[in-house]
């Protein structure tokens, strides 16, 4: 008997034994400094020994955000007459000669590979071609490089009064600033749109530019607009007449045509039955 319950309490020992190494440790919320030390060791994901926690902690991936499909870039486009305008743009802005190389890299337009491109490009109206040094230069209507080459121009359209500052807009990429630094020095004259952009530009002529007395400017000053409603009367009683009445032209009415008679001929037929009355009924004669 006594060999009986030493053999169950072996047993016992034994079964209390294996409970012991098959219970995992659970990580608890709050970890103390010696568990912190010991989860620093080689063996530190044993309380958790699984591939996510080989791999990292994995958390839940944000949802991506759609991203719905967008229209290409397509830079210059595939067709020949939009790549030709690309490159007659790239060359407008540029203030020389260029490269096929560089044409190609600034455009991402190859026209070496494109013939038909290239000879457009070649016999454009408005383009130099160089075949000896194979580069492309925008030929504008006036050459204007600098500031002194706009200012020589417009002096010498000075007596045909301004120019457009549109039709000089393709001949130099900076002229923008260029006309704003002659105006700041009273150079030249800007008529400007209700934006403020040129419009219009004259030279400044320092011989038009007449001394007038202080007196007379005061005079002038002093000299009171009348109202638009009243200031054709004004005109009027000074004798002087409006824009309106030199500008007017007199239209002549025009004739109207009669129909013309003419007198025609008329050919009578059957005289042979002159003498008989043919509004009487015909009666045979008994």
């Amino acid at each position: 008997m006594s060999q009986l319950n030493d053999q169950v309490k072996s047993f016992k020992k034994s079964l209390n034994a294996n409970t012991m190494l098959g219970v995992k440790r659970v990580a608890t919320g709050t970890t103390t400094k010696q568990d912190d030390r010991s989860n620093k060791g080689p063996n530190a994901t044993i309380a958790n020994n699984t591939r996510r926690a080989f791999d990292g902690d994995k958390r839940k991936k944000p949802k991506k955000t759609s991203v719905y499909s967008q229209p290409a870039d397509t830079g210059s486009g595939t067709h020949a007459m939009s790549q030709l305008y690309t490159v007659i743009q790239f060359l407008k802005d540029s203030d020389g000669p260029q490269s096929v190389v560089s044409i190609t890299s600034r455009t991402k337009v190859n026209i070496t590979k494109n013939q038909a491109l290239w000879d457009k490009l070649a016999s454009n109206n408005k383009i130099d071609f160089d075949p000896v040094n194979q580069t492309f230069c925008y030929k504008p209507t006036f050459q204007i490089k600098s500031q002194d080459d706009l200012l020589t121009l417009l002096i010498s359209m000075k007596d045909s009064g301004g120019m457009d500052y549109k039709d000089l807009k393709d001949s130099y990429s900076k002229l923008g600033d260029v006309v704003e630094d002659l105006a700041g020095e009273g150079q030249i004259l800007v008529v400007r749109n209700k934006d403020g952009n040129p419009r219009v530009l004259f030279y400044n002529d320092p011989e038009q530019n007449t001394h007038m007395d202080k007196e007379f400017k005061t005079m002038w000053s002093d000299i009171k607009i009348p109202d638009e409603t009243d200031l054709p009367k004004e005109l009027e009683n000074a004798g002087l007449k409006t824009m309106d009445v030199f500008e007017k032209k007199v239209v002549a009415e025009p004739k109207v045509k009669r129909a013309k008679t003419r007198n025609k001929k008329i050919k009578i037929t059957n005289t042979h039955l002159s003498h008989i009355d043919l509004s009487k009924d015909y009666v045979p004669k008994k």
